[in-house]
């Protein structure tokens, strides 16, 4: 027979102290326990037997220690392979011919074969199902924890509501944090929100402002464009006048140029006709003044007439200057007319632009509201989830 003392219970304080368990607090990485560490504190040792102990030795083993809930047999291997149970044993050795019946008898012909075993790497949660899920008459039995099939202890129901109590405060400190940080990032989003709304309201009034620039552009760009309108039809006439200038001059020059030759005509007749009067004496003498008058005229209608064709060739320059500016200004207004007409489209195209982004920040701001008022209602249902959570409950590890 081995015998093995059994451990006293720990409280989940001690066993935070003793690293068995860790939490996880806000600013703190999370740390998985090592296989097994749950098990570890709660494992109580009770006494092993063998083939040779008999009910009355282990009559004397629970009377000697009244801590030990149970025994447990092993084979050869050390593999648990029966489970007695103090209470159940007391019943079956208390009756009226129990000293004769089974006092000398093996023990091991008593134990229950049908008992729970759970290797110790196997986790709580399935092992915590397990137990629940037991009949009412093995409810209360003790649970065997084995590793490589060998006895390592066994587990109370005791020891079992420890271990739920030790999870649910584990899952209760790790839901207040996901409530914490939940909460904070809430906040956060609430701060986000408000900083959006601000921006598209922003949004809004610059894109008001834009509009109006745009308007107030595109009523500029139209003037320019009437006046540029305008200015082309008016350089366009002006352009026909100097060209027209240009030929009226070139036809005055020809007909100056037949005043030049009919005024020499006129000199070469009047020179003519001096000839002729001085040939007749004393009686051509008026004919000869008659002829120097109309040599000096015809002399002065010669000098006229060269001046004025310098004059209208001086004109003609100018006007030919004035037409070839004209068209030269004509094709500059003409390339500008490219220009003039894509500022409007742009004016416009900008308009509308402007419209679909103040449309676009009114519906963003809108959107922010909503979402703004739908995480108020989260926070508060967050915050009267963590005071639900704070109020007293029952102590299970009562049970």
């Amino acid at each position: 027979m081995t015998l093995l003392q059994t451990r006293p219970i720990q409280t989940e304080r001690n066993l935070a102290l003793a690293g068995e368990v860790t939490f996880q607090y806000p600013g703190q990485p999370a740390h998985k326990p090592e296989e097994g560490a749950y098990y570890r504190p709660y494992i109580r040792e009770v006494p092993v037997i063998r083939e040779i102990e008999s009910c009355l030795d282990v009559l004397n083993m629970f009377a000697k220690d009244d801590r030990v809930p149970c025994v447990v047999y092993c084979d050869e291997h050390d593999q648990p392979t029966g489970l007695i149970m103090r209470d159940v044993f007391y019943q079956r050795m208390m009756g009226r011919f129990a000293v004769d019946l089974y006092y000398s008898k093996p023990a091991f012909q008593f134990a229950d074969q049908q008992f729970m075993k759970i290797d110790i790497f196997e986790k709580v949660g399935t092992l915590l199902n397990l137990a629940l899920q037991r009949s009412d008459s093995k409810f209360y039995d003790c649970v065997l924890l084995t590793s490589a099939g060998r006895l390592e202890g066994i587990l109370t129901v005791r020891d079992l509501m420890s271990l739920s109590n030790v999870l649910q405060g584990e899952a209760e400190e790790k839901r207040e944090l996901i409530l914490q940080e939940s909460y904070r990032h809430t906040g956060n989003i609430q701060h986000s929100l408000t900083e959006v709304r601000s921006a598209a309201a922003k949004t809004s009034s610059e894109c008001i402002r834009m509009r109006q620039w745009s308007q107030t552009g595109k009523a500029k760009l139209d003037l320019v464009q009437t006046s540029y309108l305008g200015l082309v039809e008016d350089m366009t006439k002006r352009e026909g006048q100097a060209f027209e200038l240009v030929s009226d001059a070139s036809q005055i020059l020809s007909i100056t140029g037949k005043i030049t030759e009919l005024a020499n005509q006129s000199s070469l007749l009047a020179m003519n006709a001096s000839i002729e009067a001085a040939h007749a004496g004393v009686h051509g003498r008026g004919f000869q003044v008659v002829a120097a008058e109309v040599q000096s005229l015809a002399k002065q209608t010669h000098e006229l007439s060269g001046n004025i064709s310098k004059l209208l060739e001086h004109i003609r320059r100018l006007a030919e200057d004035t037409a070839k500016g004209a068209v030269s200004s004509l094709k500059e207004l003409r390339a500008c007319e490219g220009f003039v007409m894509e500022g409007a489209r742009m004016f416009h195209e900008m308009e509308n632009a402007v419209q679909e982004v103040q449309k676009s920040g009114n519906q963003v701001h809108h959107l922010a509201e909503e979402t703004g008022r739908r995480v108020d209602r989260v926070k508060d249902d967050l915050a009267g989830i963590n005071s639900a959570k704070q109020q007293p409950f029952e102590d299970e590890s009562t049970l």
